[in-house]
């Protein structure tokens, strides 16, 4: 658990060997890109690497050293090539000089990202397993949770070298849940990284790619507007995706009639949070306190999926086309390392993909330099599907000019119905899945209608070249995960169904929005009605994940949902930052307008300064010293393979810890992994209460170990005469013993 110096010297190095690996060989095959766009896709490439190049030979040797020298191997002749090739195409002095010349030009942003990496940095000092000087370890208010089942994954792995790994705290269920979040860590820490550091480390490269993703993704969008208007519209879209919030904070001021809060409570109470306030419906949580910081998954998913959209918009709509396998390539690394994402990506690839049809069908007359400024009346282009039927080709470009209010206005008022509906009882699950299925399958068809109109036309190969080659890559290594591990746990867990509103607990549509977006929900909405042709690749798709989100649930938790509606809120963040700089250029001449600025952007970030704030100050101790040198006894002396009998607590020392297996872990995890474990649990008392009448459940579940600590004495009757009579104690510490199992 503490590592070795040699191992984490050895653990940092293995690492940084393939962030250099990714970014050498990006930097050699987009020799045209710029250098900050290199970067970030090659550091996103390099984790790919790392995630998955030690998995392919572990099928066949175990997630073992051996695993991980074959895949350092394997890089090496890449390695080389690309290094050979890089410098014959330029000196390496001047590619240097280059590099740091065209980064200046990015000055401000890389200003804030290295000041957000020092407070990341810090939040993540206090939140990972942070030790005393008595061995207890202590974390923040957001990660008391889920960082238990993820240390769990990351030691179990690492510990065990079982591949296809099982759950630890479920043995015998392969585990399915997207672990690859966590097998980056379990690498460092095979490697001899302490599992703090094994921790800690791919999160701060995850952290710095998602928001040089947000930034650069908007600097592509809008660099034709100028470099400044672009350069402003990445920093603001980070500051609104960010620092997202809402009006939570209303509840804590003094006349918000609310007398169940004090302002103090933010700081002192536990979820007691401008932006997760479940009491008053407030689920629109701080991206970085409630989803980058404790959720793995989400973490390092956005860290793919924020590159692949910017690889794959540039294929589809700046006509490098190169870029389609490369965007197929990071996709279909996504299924195991959070599914959620993947599923973002296909609904985004399928909306772009039918607008990359649709632009070649109908495009926009050649003097048109915006959308907006085109005549209603613009003749088509020849070549268009409308040569034989003009007027009404024109009719569909003058509609398409500025649909954004429309779609908004049928949208909202859809969704209040939808509500009405439910608070009536008409909804049911099998009805909305029928909307939400019948809703794609619409705009399926459609698509297939212009795919034909567009095969006639233009015939296969185009397509071929560019989606064939992406769909290809995706079914080719992302179908085989979902098979194995996706399919079999979701059908059996009954995960996909119809439900409505993810999170809202009774608050009308409009006001649930308003209340938990605040303030941005005004550009978001300004963005949407002045959306004409070229904005369509944003807002089309963060539609379409919307109406998922509202109407289809994916897991057990309909909350998870979010994990859609914030890569929804992404897209939707770039556009209302176009809109907002736009507008601001617009009236900045007008006296008192800066000061109106920054009290809307203060209104914008208010709650998500002080949520962060709070788990700045949050400590609540995770794991007791006793715990803590139970783990450290039983990591020393005990084999990596064996069975404990403990209570089912979510802060389990030995599942999380040491790596071992235990006969059933906490349902905040297994039951929203679609996992029944009411058997295990009834079983686990049979054994801790009448434990001479059922060895043979010992015998089923292979226990070797029996942890007695207060936890168990407070869960369980325990006939501790009777442990002490048959079996072997073997540890004492504190209120806690540790029996081995007496084989019959």
């Amino acid at each position: 658990m503490s590592g070795t110096l040699l191992g984490n010297i050895a653990a940092f190095f293995y690492y940084l060997y393939f962030q250099f690996v990714g970014t050498t060989l990006i930097f050699v095959l987009f020799r045209r890109e710029k250098p900050l766009f290199k970067l970030l896709t090659g550091s996103a490439a390099g984790s790919l690497l790392l995630t998955w190049l030690p998995l392919l030979p572990s099928f066949f040797c175990g997630f073992t050293l051996l695993s991980h020298i074959l895949a350092l191997l394997l890089t090496l002749p890449m390695l080389v090539m690309a290094l050979r090739v890089y410098h014959m195409s330029r000196p390496l002095g001047e590619n240097i000089r280059g590099i740091f010349i065209s980064l200046a030009g990015h000055l401000p942003f890389l200003t804030v990202l290295f000041l957000f990496m020092i407070f990341w940095a810090c939040l993540l000092h206090t939140h990972i397993l942070l030790p005393d000087e008595t061995g207890a370890i202590y974390t923040g208010q957001c990660t008391y949770g889920d960082m238990n089942m993820h240390l769990g994954f990351i030691t179990s792995l690492a510990r065990q070298g079982t591949f296809p790994p099982d759950y630890s705290i479920m043995p015998g269920v392969r585990l399915s849940y997207p672990f690859l979040s966590d097998s980056i860590s379990s690498s460092l820490y095979l490697l001899g990284a302490s599992l703090r550091t094994a921790y800690i480390l791919p999160m701060l490269f995850a952290m710095a790619q998602i928001l040089t993703a947000v930034y650069l993704f908007a600097d592509v969008l809008f660099t034709s507007r100028g470099k400044s208007f672009a350069r402003k519209a990445g920093m603001l879209a980070c500051v609104l995706f960010f620092l997202n919030g809402g009006f939570g904070f209303a509840y804590f001021l003094d006349w918000s009639k609310e007398p169940n809060y004090a302002f103090s409570d933010i700081f002192t109470g536990f979820y007691t949070t401008p932006t997760n306030l479940v009491n008053q419906n407030i689920r629109w949580v701080n991206v970085i306190a409630d989803i980058f910081l404790p959720q793995r998954a989400s973490l390092f998913g956005y860290a793919v999926l924020f590159p692949t959209l910017l690889l794959l918009y540039r294929a589809a709509f700046q006509n490098r086309r190169e870029y389609f396998p490369p965007a197929g390539l990071f996709a279909a690394g996504l299924p195991m390392i959070h599914t959620h994402s993947f599923l973002s990506t296909g609904v985004i690839s399928a909306a772009w993909l039918l607008l990359w049809l649709f632009q070649r069908m109908f495009p926009a007359p050649e003097n048109r330099r915006q959308d907006t400024q085109a005549p209603a009346s613009a003749p088509p282009e020849s070549g268009s599907l409308s040569e034989t039927s003009p007027s009404s080709a024109g009719r569909i470009q003058a509609g398409l000019r500025h649909p954004g209010f429309g779609i908004l206005a049928v949208f909202v008022c859809v969704m209040c119905l939808l509500q009405s509906a439910q608070n009536r009882s008409l909804l049911t699950p099998g009805l909305l899945m029928f909307l939400g299925i019948g809703f794609f399958a619409a705009a399926a068809g459609f698509g297939v209608y212009l795919l034909i109109c567009y095969v006639k036309r233009h015939g296969w190969r185009e397509l071929l070249t560019c989606w064939g080659v992406y769909l290809a890559f995706i079914l080719t290594l992302a179908l085989p995960q979902l098979l194995f591990w996706t399919f079999g746990q979701v059908a059996e867990g009954g995960f996909v169904r119809g439900h409505f509103n993810w999170g809202n607990q009774g608050d009308p549509y409009l006001w649930f929005y308003l209340k938990n977006i605040g303030a941005p929900l005004l550009l978001i909405f300004g963005g949407i009605c002045a959306c004409g042709r070229k904005r369509a690749p944003l807002f089309l798709p963060a539609l379409f994940l919307w109406l998922l989100g509202e109407l289809i649930v994916f897991t057990p938790n309909t909350y998870d949902n979010n994990k859609i509606l914030y890569a929804a809120y992404f897209l939707l963040c770039l556009g209302a930052a176009e809109y907002g700089v736009e507008l601001y250029e617009k009236i900045k001449q007008f006296r008192g307008v800066r000061l109106f600025a920054a009290a809307f952007l203060f209104s914008c970030v208010f709650s998500a300064l002080l949520t962060l704030g709070r788990e700045t100050v949050s400590r609540y101790q995770l794991y007791s010293t006793t715990q803590t040198a139970l783990a450290e006894y039983v990591e020393e002396h005990t084999s990596p393979d064996s069975v404990f009998l403990t209570g089912i607590r979510h802060n389990n020392e030995i599942a999380s810890l040491t790596g071992r297996n235990i006969v059933c872990g906490a349902d905040s995890f297994l039951y929203f992994h679609g996992l029944d474990t009411s058997r295990r649990k009834t079983d686990i008392r049979l054994m801790y209460e009448a434990p001479l009448e059922h060895m043979d459940l010992y015998e089923k579940y292979h226990v070797d170990y029996v942890i007695i600590s207060a936890y168990e004495r407070n869960s369980y009757q325990i006939d501790e005469a009777a442990f002490e009579a048959a079996f072997t104690e073997i540890l004492s510490f504190g209120d806690a013993a540790l029996y081995a199992v007496t084989k019959m």
